[in-house]
């Protein structure tokens, strides 16, 4: 719609306001300044055995679970994401600050809420640790019906709609936002300070594990 037309009918730019640029001049952050991989977390836990300067964490420990499982093991991930947030996340921010985890894909996104979910109570975790899930359109999965809208829920049981759902997460109800497509750039979150980026999962078959 914009820029300088071009013979073919189509435009070019006029100008490009670059990510590099936009960082260079302060008005984002860089988060790879501060980003790990699994392959330097694993490394990381294999190592503290032989180095006592490095503390054993259930995050840690967690990790070293995983190289013996199925990469792609989503009970393992949850379990590894879950761990760090008390170990790294609860601890910044004057003990508010919060993780997001951005997903392959609106199934992928499901999948993990449903996962985190069962973590969270199988563990005890409920008192101070909850999810919210963003996706946009509708998944299905194992012939069941899945909206945002309809997984999001206050702690009264209300349901949260799109545009309740950055102010729920600013409150001290939520820990932990599951993305998929939505919120991975311009989030204004101030409280926003871990981020999962589980971006290079398979493709997921249709499950039957997750209730409606």
């Amino acid at each position: 719609m914009f820029g300088k037309r071009q013979s073919d009918g189509s435009y070019r730019r006029f100008h490009v306001y670059s990510m590099r640029q936009v960082i260079e001049e302060g008005f984002i952050l860089d988060v790879l300044k501060n980003c790990m991989t699994y392959e330097t977390s694993y490394r990381i836990a294999k190592d503290t055995p032989d180095n006592p300067e490095i503390p054993t964490s259930k995050g840690v420990k967690t990790i070293r679970r995983f190289q013996e499982l199925h990469p792609h093991n989503l009970q393992q991930k949850t379990a590894i994401m879950i761990e760090q947030f008390p170990d790294i996340t609860t601890n910044k921010i004057g003990g508010k600050a919060k993780a997001m985890v951005v997903t392959a894909s609106c199934l992928h996104a499901v999948r993990y809420y449903y996962e985190f979910k069962r973590y969270i109570e199988a563990k005890g975790y409920g008192d101070h640790l909850d999810i919210l899930i963003a996706f946009s359109g509708v998944v299905y999965d194992g012939g069941i019906e899945y909206r945002e809208t309809g997984m999001n829920k206050t702690k009264d049981g209300s349901s949260i709609s799109e545009n309740q759902l950055k102010n729920e997460f600013r409150t001290g109800d939520f820990n932990v936002l599951i993305v998929a497509e939505k919120y991975q750039t311009g989030f204004d979150e101030p409280l926003l300070h871990t981020m999962f980026v589980e971006k290079n999962s398979p493709v997921l078959k249709p499950s039957k594990l997750y209730p409606n």
